[in-house]
């Protein structure tokens, strides 16, 4: 199936940390740390995701980072179809992957039993 973006190794680690409980609205930080990615690699994913639809985005209350003496934080939230594209194409993966491995274990050996 073709997708609205390109599934890169870093918007499947995305899409999976805010699958483990998609109707949590994380911050970028916890998101980031959650898909063991560096901030500079996440935020353009985001991006990516939210021009698609699959995430939506919310600033917090400006009075509440004030009195924890911290900046903003933007909070992200996978819609409800971005959950589901997001729960099948990392499904359509998966099984892609186990279908290539499970084809290499089974591979024939080369001209006169070599094997590669």
């Amino acid at each position: 199936m073709k997708y609205a973006l390109k599934m890169t190794g870093p918007v499947q680690q995305v899409l999976r940390a805010m699958l483990e409980d998609a109707a949590v609205p994380r911050y970028g930080l916890e998101i980031s740390k959650q898909a063991d990615l560096e901030t500079g690699t996440l935020y353009p994913v985001m991006a990516r995701l939210e021009r698609v639809g699959w995430v939506e985005s919310s600033w917090e209350d400006a009075d509440l980072s004030i009195s924890d003496g911290r900046p903003r934080r933007r909070y992200y939230q996978l819609t409800k179809d971005g959950a589901e594209q997001a729960r099948l194409a990392l499904a359509e993966i998966s099984l892609r992957r186990e279908k290539r491995r499970s084809s290499l274990s089974g591979a024939q050996p080369g001209p006169l039993g070599a094997s590669l």
